[in-house]
């Protein structure tokens, strides 16, 4: 569901994006959906939430001395711009 989100935010606003259009665009029924999230801003929250813990994980690398620094960069640009991939519009 987040890949789905995500895809319906290329072209829509958070506020715009229905809950049916949701589940079919991630093929899902929508009891699944409800099973998890009360609404599309719990699963938003989620998938910033998952942005966060990542972009964190990498920056855990900027205080190994092990780590080239140049490493840990090119590790946070790959993923920022693997976002940014995800998240253009089409």
């Amino acid at each position: 569901m987040h890949q789905g989100l995500i895809t319906l935010l290329n072209t829509k606003k958070i506020n715009q994006v229905p809950i049916k259009g949701l589940t079919q665009t991630s093929s899902v029924a929508r009891s699944t959906f409800y099973a998890y999230y009360d609404n599309i801003d719990n699963l938003l929250e989620e998938v910033e939430d998952t942005f966060i813990e990542n972009l964190n994980t990498l920056d855990q690398g900027i205080t190994d001395p092990a780590v080239n620094n140049f490493t840990y960069f090119y590790e946070v640009l790959s993923y920022v711009e693997k976002i940014a991939i995800c998240c253009q519009p089409y």
